[in-house]
């Protein structure tokens, strides 16, 4: 992989990882400054992933069209849309079925 990708996917990785870590383990005033400061952060970057991630007038995905040939471009909701979906609002659901899932 390229050097400079490199440098930021770990400095992402690691900044999301510091702020998961304060907040499910810190103490009450620790996750509340993280809330605070760090939050509207994390919301910004969501937004700015998302801005283009949008339909057109065919329904197709405007970020991720040119991903392939036209006859093969997914419609919306894309996979980058799917995934944070998933992550949001079914964070146990990260295998493909749900019987690929391991049971409580």
């Amino acid at each position: 992989m390229d050097v400079v990708f490199d440098e930021l996917h770990r400095r992402v990785k690691s900044y999301l990882a510091t702020v998961k870590n304060v907040a499910a383990d810190g103490g009450d005033e620790a996750a509340l400054v993280v809330a605070r400061s760090e939050l509207p952060l994390i919301v910004d970057a969501f937004d700015a992933l998302f801005c283009g991630h949008t339909p057109d007038d065919n329904g197709h995905c405007r970020q991720c069209r040119c991903a392939g040939r036209w006859w093969r471009r997914r419609r919306v909701p894309c996979r980058v849309f799917l995934q944070a979906q998933i992550a949001l609002f079914h964070p146990a659901g990260h295998g493909r079925h749900a019987l690929a899932r391991p049971r409580p």
